[in-house]
């Protein structure tokens, strides 16, 4: 019996070949959709999940309050984790994690190959007790026990030493430290937080030999007990950090407080600036949604069509009912066909997402390699996903079909029937309703981005390379700039700690009054007297720094007389006014000095956050990095600064970066939602126009008489294409209406992440209303002219 239904099964399908590829093919493609957009579902979700103690492990980090302002960081200070291990037995083990190359990338050197890395992070001797990354070559107990130890990944492994063995070698970092090579692991997982190259020994800092609570520059990772109660264990940290530091905190209102957050929800759910990118668990919320809407919109299509099909099927199920089959033996007949069509479009739907798959990585920036696309466990699950949707979609049909009357059917009354009209159009509206959401959304993203790219910042992004900096540098610096200011590569050579596009140096700033000191927590960072001209900051208030600022600062750092120049929003958390600001003596963690200077407000942090007072002052032994204003053409401004740095810098490799490209990089969730928003919204149009193309064809169908009688009495082709896409229109544009709302809902809530974003505004609504119209209508009509062209004599011959 099996073998008969599958044998009759595959010669329908085979009969009707358009009808089968349509269906496979939109099945197909929503399940390969599906597919890809589950396995970076999954992939988020997995992440740090891999650690042997994963549930055990948690982040402690610093939260910190300061004349009535808060922050909170991801790090913490040297002396946290001894303090820790040494007050609580809940605390099992312990790593702290420092990653100075970050922001100012490490020159690492064996034999002839030199290279700037920006991975090579510290870590205690504990790191591998703490976290599971497997060693395929020495011993994880002592890896990183003494000083000037460290070691690499695979990759890095290979780079540096090539096939020959890297144990026991070493390699030479930032031109004056000789590092032995202890270790090697595998190659890091694309999912976890902890993206390195390179893990040194913390004993190989000065750090490590002191335990300090007022400098935080450290990730600290605990190891808890099992059973462990976080709650009361941040309780009892809380007390004992407050009688730590009860001699600092004399200031009512001030607070020092270490807050536990679990490492399998740090990179989706950490609301802190982190030192590596982290996701966002609103975008799995977002993409997963989107992944089961595409998933169902490809199933209406099956019924669509298959209900469209029913009309060319009733007398086969009337003649078999007549000769005794039962409706439980066709409802099995037409559930395996289902099975049949969605077991195929399954194996097509891994075929398509196998070779979708580069170009999905490059757009989500991970690496999937398949492994997680084609593990037993994902593919049985696919499996058995479909077979429920075989079931489930094939089910209405199946019973619509089984349920016809014999003698209706054969004496040809079933195909003016009405039947299911209602669920075939409600399925259309709700297609087309996601649609108009996607597109909209898209739309709105594209406009937040281009919104991100053209908002003015305050300072010049544009033809700006940044070049790290190091204490050989500072020895030839004038002779650089010089140089590159004579040789006409730049027209601007500066200095400063960080990048304006991020600034994350916290401060706490007293403004020192007659009777009170009052005091807040901003941000800072050192710059030279060209750092403003060169960006083009603008200056509301006093003067740019100049020469002898920096020459005052250096002659004695104790007593120094500091010179500040502060933004808008560092006046009015101050409550100063702009006109009595200059001249207004401070004080920044001891930094004593007068403000010299008002910037204008710009922006030196991502645009989902407000701009924050911020302080620029000069001190020039904090330099990391080189701004170079390219003059002219940049390619030809790039060959002449690479010459000149390889002569003047020979102990750097010439890498560098654009300000814009650092710029860009801080929204690259965003564009990658765009890219995939846009992608995912263009494939769920092209199935709810298969699923439209079915309902088409079943109103065709059902008006095959009336359209064969309205041509024999004169009616034109266009006539019968209105009449038939009549209908249709109604409910897109139904369709319209109701996804609108719910649109403007969803992309009004994505906006409000951004302090400064653009307005939804009514161009994205009229366009994505337009386009899903045009699509949907530029469909319908091609069914409807083939109708509206059938010979009437041949129709009524039939009929």
């Amino acid at each position: 019996m099996f073998k008969n239904y599958l044998l009759i099964s595959l010669r329908s399908l085979q009969k009707h070949r358009s009808y089968s590829v349509i269906n496979i093919a939109g099945l197909g493609l929503g399940l390969a959709t599906c597919l890809l957009l589950v396995t970076w579902v999954v992939h988020e979700l997995r992440y740090d999940t891999f650690h042997e103690h994963a549930s055990r492990i948690q982040r402690v980090s610093l939260e910190y309050s300061f004349g009535g302002q808060t922050s909170r960081t991801a790090v913490s200070p040297t002396a946290l984790l001894p303090t820790l291990q040494k007050n609580f037995a809940e605390v099992e083990n312990g790593v702290r994690i420092y990653n100075p190359s970050s922001w100012n990338p490490f020159v690492v050197k064996h034999d002839d190959k030199i290279f700037q890395e920006e991975k090579f992070f510290y870590a205690d001797s504990t790191f591998f007790q703490v976290f599971t990354f497997p060693l395929v070559m020495g011993n994880t107990a002592t890896a990183l026990t003494e000083p000037n130890t460290v070691v690499l990944t695979r990759n890095m492994a290979k780079k540096y030493f090539g096939e020959a063995e890297a144990l026991g070698k070493t390699l030479k970092i930032n031109n004056n430290t000789e590092y032995l090579v202890t270790g090697v692991i595998d190659n890091v997982p694309s999912n976890s937080l902890l993206q390195f190259d390179f893990i040194a020994s913390f004993a190989s800092l000065p750090a490590s030999k002191e335990q300090i609570w007022w400098s935080a520059n450290y990730q600290t990772f605990v190891l808890l007990q099992p059973g462990t109660n976080e709650a009361a264990l941040s309780d009892k940290t809380q007390t004992l950090v407050k009688e730590a530091l009860a001699n600092e905190l004399t200031n009512p209102g001030d607070y020092v407080k270490y807050n536990f957050m679990p490492l399998t929800d740090i990179y989706l759910r950490s609301d802190m600036d982190e030192a590596t990118p982290v996701g966002n668990i609103q975008y799995v919320y977002i993409f997963g949604a989107i992944a089961f809407l595409v998933l169902a919109i490809a199933c209406i299509n099956y019924v669509n069509l298959a209900t469209a099909r029913a009309a060319d099927r009733a007398k086969e199920v009337g003649i078999r009912k007549v000769i005794g089959a039962l409706r439980q033996q066709l409802l099995t007949q037409f559930i395996g066909e289902s099975v049949i069509i969605t077991l195929i479009a399954l194996a097509l739907s891994f075929f398509l997402a196998r070779l979708a798959l580069p170009a999905f990585e490059s757009i989500t920036g991970k690496s999937f390699a398949g492994a997680l696309l084609f593990s037993p466990a994902f593919m049985g699950g696919a499996l058995l996903v479909s077979i429920i949707i075989a079931m489930v979609a094939g089910a209405y049909p199946a019973l619509a079909i089984t349920s016809f009357k014999p003698v209706s059917v054969l004496k040809g009354n079933f195909k003016t029937s009405g039947k299911g009209v209602w669920l075939r159009q409600g399925l259309v509206v709700f297609q087309f309703g996601i649609s108009i959401i996607l597109i909209i959304g898209t739309l709105v993203v594209i406009k937040q981005l281009n919104y991100l790219q053209e908002k003015k910042l305050g300072y010049d992004k544009d033809n700006t390379v940044i070049l790290p900096l190091d204490q050989k540098t500072a020895s030839v610096y004038t002779a650089l700039k010089s140089e590159i200011l004579r040789s006409g590569a730049g027209r601007a050579v500066a200095r400063a700690t960080e990048s304006p596009t991020v600034i994350n140096g916290g401060y706490s700033l007293n403004l020192k009054g007659s009777t009170s000191d009052r005091g807040m927590i901003v941000t800072a960072m050192s710059v030279d007297d060209a750092f403003i001209p060169a960006l083009g900051i603008e200056l509301v208030a006093g003067r740019n720094f100049v020469e002898t600022d920096a020459a005052t600062t250096k002659a004695d750092t104790t007593g120094a007389s500091y010179t500040f120049v502060v933004n808008e929003s560092t006046l009015h958390e101050l409550a100063l006014p702009l006109d009595k600001a200059v001249g207004t003596p401070v004080d920044m963690n001891g930094r004593k000095g007068e403000i010299i200077g008002v910037a204008k407000d710009f922006h030196f942090a991502p645009l989902h956050k407000k701009i924050a007072p911020l302080v620029l002052f000069n001190e020039d032994s904090q330099y990391s990095f080189l701004f170079v204003k390219l003059n002219g053409n940049p390619t030809e401004a790039l060959s002449k600064l690479e010459k000149i740095c390889k002569t003047t810098l020979p102990h750097r490799p010439f890498e560098y970066t654009f300000l814009d490209q650092q710029y860009n990089a801080l929204y690259a969730n965003e564009q990658r939602m765009k890219t995939l928003s846009t992608t995912f919204a263009g494939i769920t149009i092209v199935i709810a126009c298969l699923g439209l193309f079915g309902l088409v064809a079943f109103s065709a169908a059902q008006k095959t008489k009336e359209i064969g009688i309205r041509k024999v009495l004169g009616a034109t082709a266009v006539s019968i294409v209105f009449l038939i896409t009549r209908d249709f229109s109604r409910l897109v544009l139904l369709a319209i209406v109701m996804g609108l709302p719910v649109a403007y809902w969803m992309m009004h809530n994505w906006l409000n992440d951004f302090a400064y974003r653009t307005e939804i505004g009514v161009w994205p609504v009229l366009a994505s209303a337009l386009v899903c119209l045009a699509i949907a209508y530029g469909t319908a009509a091609f069914q409807a002219i083939k109708a509206a062209l059938i010979n009437p004599a041949d129709t009524l011959r039939n009929e």
